[in-house]
């Protein structure tokens, strides 16, 4: 069984505006943790299609990144590659009959990595797991609760 890290969230809010809030990687940036996230293969959000993440922390880093299937706004599945791991990343937005939406990112890694111990890469995914979910949540406040 491969490792798996997963982390969830529930907002008060219906799944379409969260998996906007999801989409719009500029949420990533000027914190500190990313220095870019950039579509270099075909449209956004499309299968696919491919991004790049540049990482400042947890570890100086590039992460290159393919949809490999996509329900909107329901489900994204990308597989991620980056310090000789390689993660399948799923994402899914459950709507409830109160009109909160659970997001949960699952992730299962394989590989080694040169530059991080065992511990560090399960640290490492741990951090940017939380931090896409967080900063989605961010990003739909900052859109829709003026």
């Amino acid at each position: 069984m491969l490792p798996r890290i997963e982390y969830s969230l529930t907002a008060h809010a219906p799944a379409e505006q969260l998996w906007e809030a999801f989409c719009d990687l500029g949420r990533l940036l000027n914190r500190g943790t990313y220095t870019d996230a950039t579509w270099i293969e075909g449209k956004p959000w499309q299968v696919g299609s491919r991004i790049r993440y540049t990482l400042e922390k947890p570890i100086p880093a590039v992460i290159q990144s393919v949809i490999t299937s996509l329900e909107p706004p329901r489900r994204v599945s990308i597989i991620n590659h980056s310090l000789g791991i390689t993660a399948d990343q799923i994402v899914t937005f459950k709507g409830f009959p109160s009109g909160a939406t659970r997001v949960t990112m699952s992730i299962e890694f394989v590989g080694e990595s040169k530059e991080l111990a065992p511990q560090g890469v399960v640290d490492a995914i741990q951090l940017l797991t939380r931090d896409a979910l967080d900063t989605m949540l961010v990003r739909w406040r900052e859109n829709h609760l003026h």
